[in-house]
This record gives C-alpha cells, sequence and structure tokens, in this order.
C-alpha cells in the first residue's frame, strides 16, 4: 500500500494570486480533465 504526500520541499509564499494562470498550469500537468478528478466528489 502506498501513501502519497504532495508536499512542497521548501515554501512557496505566493504574493499576487493568478486564477487563470493557474488553471493553465493545472491543465499542463493533468490535461483537461484533472480538475474534474477534485470535483468529482
Amino acid at each position: 500500500m502506498w501513501v502519497y504526500e504532495k508536499k512542497l520541499e521548501y515554501p512557496v509564499k505566493i504574493k499576487k494570486p493568478d486564477p487563470k494562470m493557474a488553471k493553465f498550469i493545472v491543465t499542463q500537468y493533468g490535461g483537461p480533465d484533472l480538475m474534474f478528478l477534485y470535483h468529482k466528489g
């Protein structure tokens, strides 16, 4: 059995959030269907 913990190597401070760019980055990592998987339930 595997336990996967999403944790960055070092802390990241976001000074100015940009939802549009965040959505673009997520689609590049997991494809357009990735957000569907997160909101599935």
